[in-house]
């Protein structure tokens, strides 16, 4: 049983209240409730990828904006299917910027246009950020369609090239 529910990926329904907006921002402000289903997200993030340690927990005071996803039920915002969470980072006296640290959708929602769809309002919020490597294949091929006006384009395709 245990087994079971490690691999189970369970998503939950909107509150009512949050279902105009896609996506919703999430800060260390933000209700329990919702900062509790960034941190789920996380979890399966860290278990897909097999990183050490989650990547974002809901009682953490580091500065950070995360993202809940939702996904369209015949046009109702009523499951959340992904997250992402930014942090502020400086690589150099010269460059500093906001670095997507991690992002997850549900694979039934993935190639569905669900970062997509949000992408205009993550770049409109936090400019030219850098997302943080390693990627996946398939965040890498996304960031090099969506990301072509970006400072960090050459480094992705360089990624690319060395794949």
């Amino acid at each position: 049983m245990q087994k079971q529910s490690f691999y189970r990926i369970g998503l939950n329904r909107i509150p009512r209240k949050y279902r105009g907006t896609n996506p919703l921002n999430v800060t260390r402000e933000s209700a329990l409730k919702l900062r509790k289903e960034v941190e789920r997200f996380a979890v399966y993030f860290r278990r897909e990828f097999d990183y050490p340690v989650t990547e974002f927990k809901a009682q953490e005071k580091r500065e950070y904006t995360a993202y809940l996803f939702s996904e369209s039920d015949e046009g109702l915002l009523t499951t959340w299917v992904g997250a992402c969470c930014f942090r502020p980072e400086s690589y150099s006296h010269h460059l500093k910027c906001e670095t997507l640290r991690w992002v997850w959708v549900h694979p039934f929602a993935r190639h569905r246009g669900v970062l997509s769809a949000a992408w205009p309002t993550l770049r409109a919020n936090h400019g030219d950020f850098f997302a943080e490597t390693p990627l996946s294949p398939a965040m890498l091929s996304f960031l090099l369609k969506h990301n072509r006006d970006s400072q960090f384009y050459r480094f992705y395709r360089e990624l690319e090239s060395a794949a």
